[in-house]
């Protein structure tokens, strides 16, 4: 009876009627399940996305506030330096470095031409970063001494060589990367450069007096530049804020304007100590360099000093003056009468020709100018040989050889050095020929003179130069000779396959109507035999005859 009853019971499906469970029915293969697992998963990912992106935030939020902070503090070391040196206290100390600095870098320049450097700010970056109490222990780092600066890493690492170069500053640590076991103990990648700067006392207190006004601008330029860093950064802190909906710092925002009122106090007292100094130095020294003008032009200005009128301007008479000129044909009266149309050439009392004058150009000293003839002189006392010729010839030749350093005892010694023991002419043909064959022996050669000279330098570069064009040519030889080596190794796999290989390819392109490239790919083809073609008839050796 219960067997029956059994089976009468209808086991098909209620929704779908199916007898057996079916994945697609909601009510026999759980497919509601199945939809509920992909909607709590689908939910799962959006909630981690969610959260990646709320954690992104809050890094690039706490990137941006560090950043902030780092700039603020920066910010307020440079106004404690300027304001410290303006009422006498230590940690101004970074102005005095600076301008010793600005005197070495002024005495060691030969020229006044050229861009202007960025030693003065990258060294003020490492003058405010020292031990404000014994200028040692400074580490910007290329990349920071970079951004407070405003150049780039390059310029950075060429004005580090120029203050270690000039005496300035000491590299006691070089910058390197990091191992691993140092990156996980330090939290860094890299390890910045050290420098202990120059103490203040083995100074002088004289030279660098004039460049401390010069220090203060330089200062204060890296003041304004890191006021814009940091308004670019709370830029970004602001927009950030906002972007994430978080609460505005408003202490944060009092805090900002109570900095820019501190730094604009700083500035005025500065830059007012900066005009006393100035006018302090210009009343008791000649600070600023001559002008290359008349006596009537820089003093036709200066009422402070006692003149109430320009004085006369003064010439020359002709007759006491000498000229180049005076040794060649004179001019004839047609060229005078055309040149007096232009330049008026008639008495210099009545018509003074001054040096604004649009006929007359002037021409730039050398830069060894300064140096050279003093040297030729101190040589020609040594060397009787050079009296015969010319000074600024013999200059000329020695300022593009030597440097500002090098005497006419050091150079005398190294010379007679170089060649051994062997004697030099008493009286040559060509006295300055001589002299550049005499300085070419003697700084062209492998062993570095005592003091750094213009044609050593020139000839290592031209060695260097060299020895990289045949290391070139050596590294091409070598990389010609391991392709050759491949295509060999290459072909020798091929096989005795490639030759029937390519003549199938070459027939594939006649097939084609590609003869051109046909008959280039068969020019490669040389043990492949002539193929007899349709109507040709019998090869001729099987003919009877």
């Amino acid at each position: 009876m219960v067997a029956e009853l059994v089976d009468d019971v209808d086991t098909s499906c209620a929704a779908c009627g199916a007898p057996d469970p079916s994945p697609a029915c909601w009510l026999c293969g759980y497919s509601w399940l199945a939809d509920a697992r992909d909607r709590f998963a689908e939910d799962q990912a959006l909630t981690a996305a969610a959260v990646d992106e709320r954690l992104g935030q809050l890094a690039e939020r706490a990137e941006a506030d560090a950043r902030v902070a780092e700039l603020t503090a920066w910010v307020q070391r440079l106004r404690t330096t300027m304001e410290s040196y303006a009422a006498g206290g230590t940690r101004g100390r970074a102005v005095e470095l600076l301008a010793e600095l600005l005197a070495r870098e002024a005495a060691a320049r030969a020229s006044r031409r050229g861009r202007p450097s960025r030693l003065a700010r990258v060294a003020g970056v490492l003058a405010v970063d020292a031990d404000y109490r014994t200028g040692r222990r400074a580490l910007p780092g290329r990349d920071r001494s970079a951004q407070l600066s405003g150049c780039t890493t390059r310029t950075v690492t060429d004005c580090w060589a120029r203050a270690e170069a000039l005496g300035w500053a000491v590299r006691t640590r070089h910058g390197r990367r990091l191992t691993l076991a140092e990156r996980t103990e330090l939290g860094r990648y890299n390890d910045r450069a050290e420098f202990d700067l120059r103490p203040v006392h083995h100074g002088d207190a004289a030279t660098r007096a004039p460049y401390v006004p010069v220090a203060l601008l330089v200062l204060d330029d890296l003041l304004q530049h890191a006021l814009a860093l940091l308004a670019e950064a709370e830029d970004d802190v602001d927009a950030l804020t906002a972007r994430t909906g978080a609460v505005v710092d408003h202490a944060g925002m009092v805090r900002r304007a109570q900095l820019r009122q501190a730094v604009a106090t700083t500035r005025d007292t500065v830059l007012a100590d900066v005009e006393a100094i100035a006018s302090r130095q210009i009343q008791t020294a000649n600070f600023f360099p001559p002008r290359s003008a008349s006596q009537g032009e820089y003093l036709s200005s200066c009422l402070s000093r006692g003149f109430a009128h320009s004085p006369r301007l003064s010439y020359a008479d002709r007759t006491d003056r000498t000229s180049r000129r005076e040794k060649r044909a004179s001019r004839s009266p047609a060229e005078r009468s055309r040149a007096g149309t232009e330049c008026d050439t008639s008495h210099p009392l009545q018509r003074p020709r001054t040096r604004q004058a649009a006929c007359r150009q002037t021409r730039r000293a050398p830069a060894w100018s300064g140096w050279a003839y003093d040297l030729a002189r101190a040589l020609i006392v040594r060397w009787t040989w050079l009296a015969d010729a010319s000074l600024p010839r013999v200059a000329a030749t020695l300022g593009a050889a030597l440097s500002r350093d090098w005497t006419a005892e050091m150079l005398d010694a190294w010379v007679r050095r170089t060649r051994g023991g062997r004697g030099l002419l008493d009286a040559p043909d060509h006295p300055c020929g001589y002299l550049k064959w005499l300085l070419d022996e003697a700084l062209a050669g492998d062993v570095a003179p005592p003091i750094p000279a213009r044609r050593h330098a020139e000839h290592r570069r031209l060695v260097a130069t060299a020895v990289a064009g045949e290391a070139a040519g050596r590294l091409a030889t070598a990389r010609a000779g391991w392709d050759d080596r491949d295509r060999g190794a290459q072909q020798e796999r091929a096989g005795r396959g490639s030759a029937r290989r390519a003549a199938l390819a070459v027939a594939a392109a006649a097939a084609r109507g590609e003869h051109a490239p046909a008959r280039a790919m068969s020019a490669d083809v040389e043990d492949w035999p002539e193929v007899a073609q349709p109507g040709g008839g019998l090869p001729p050796d099987q003919v009877d005859t």
